[in-house]
């Protein structure tokens, strides 16, 4: 993927680098937070199962602007136990819901006008998954101008202890978020979760780096990662 506002490098399956980046005003900007679920977590094979994202702007979650979207699976998929247990998403809970084309053009509709996508480990998962579900339904390979959250954090807190990462518990225990009222692996909750992770980020960045985020080409910033999940066979 080219990504509109920065560059992206893998340099192996533990570590990644962006550049490229500089992006202003941060804080009075109209983010869009987003989050997938999906059937597993090989990106390659795994078919999306929920759709969720809410507007943020100046460190406050916009609630009227929630979105949240079940997404049908095609014949013969099926979501396992494991992560029906995990998501609490099952094929009860997608009766009746739009295919990925139809659920995604709703998403699009409900994040216009937003300056900048954010989610959490999206260069690793979401993004990827989204560009697998692309390539079998025949849509453009194109999404607008998206950031993960984790490069925002490491840009921000530096790099983790050696061999972490800033995961979403790394982030919600260094800000003392309160997720009372929210679960994890429901897409709505994981946004909502997010924003309460953003909002101190975010007045730090605009106390301590101006209110933009700035990643100069020569200076590439290395991201800690999650290996890739690709199931056998």
């Amino acid at each position: 993927m080219k990504h509109p506002i920065l560059k992206i490098e893998e340099i192996s399956p533990e570590l990644y680098e962006v550049s490229d980046l500089r992006f202003e005003r941060v804080w009075e900007r109209t983010l869009w937070l987003f989050d997938l679920e999906a059937t597993g977590l090989d990106t390659d094979r795994e078919r999306v199962t929920q759709i969720a994202g809410m507007a943020m702007r100046g460190g406050e979650l916009i609630e009227s602007s929630a979105f949240e979207q079940y997404v049908a699976l095609p014949a013969g998929v099926e979501i396992p136990k494991v992560v029906q247990e995990l998501t609490g998403i099952s094929a009860q809970t997608l009766a009746g819901a739009p295919p990925f084309r139809q659920a995604w053009a709703r998403h699009l509709a409900a994040a216009a006008g937003a300056d900048l996508w954010i989610g959490q480990s999206v260069f690793e998962f979401d993004v990827p998954l989204l560009f697998a579900e692309f390539a079998r339904h025949g849509m453009p390979a194109e999404l607008p101008s998206v950031l993960d959250s984790v490069v925002i954090a490491t840009h921000l807190l530096g790099p983790p202890p050696a061999g972490e990462r800033w995961s979403t518990s790394r982030l919600l225990a260094r800000f003392q978020v309160d997720t009372t009222g929210l679960r994890r692996h429901d897409a709505l909750h994981d946004v909502k979760i997010l924003g309460r992770i953003l909002a101190p980020m975010l007045r730090q960045l605009r106390e301590e780096r101006g209110d933009r985020l700035d990643i100069p080409a020569g200076k590439p910033l290395a991201i800690r990662r999650h290996p890739p999940v690709h199931s056998a066979g």
